[in-house]
């Protein structure tokens, strides 16, 4: 018997959703976490999202996330995640708070997406040191 055909249709990083005015909004997707100082560490309520979109046969599935630093050392692993696949037809979003992360240092992260154990996808996640913001009073 074949393994399900299932796709990762996409895996977009943002820094929050909206879901004030109907279906959940991806706000500021991108890239790069741009941060002003290192060790940076996020409050354990805030973070970023990673929304992965995935479509294939009907059944249920495990995601995992896991963010490497620079070095390959693990920032966060999100451990498996189960979600049904109701219709070959029907892709089914999930949305992965990333809370309380700390970032030792910049550089380039990698971000790797696994279904049932097996890599579907690997990229990089840009975290970068910015100027801090200057508020005008």
């Amino acid at each position: 018997m074949s393994s399900p055909q299932v796709q990762l249709l996409y895996s977009v990083p943002s820094l929050g959703i909206d879901e004030s005015q109907g279906p959940p909004t991806l706000v500021f997707v991108s890239h790069q976490l741009p941060l002003d100082r290192f060790p940076f560490a996020f409050p354990s309520d805030g973070g970023f999202v990673i929304s992965n979109g995935w479509l294939g046969e009907p059944g249920v599935y495990a995601q995992r996330i896991e963010l490497f630093n620079p070095k390959g050392g693990v920032v966060v692993d999100s451990g498996a995640r189960s979600f049904e696949l109701t219709s070959a037809c029907t892709p089914y979003l999930a949305v992965t708070f990333m809370l309380g992360l700390t970032f030792e240092e910049p550089g380039q992260h990698t971000v790797v997406v696994s279904l049932n154990g097996r890599a579907m996808l690997s990229y990089p996640l840009h975290v970068r040191k910015v100027p801090p913001l200057r508020r005008e009073t």
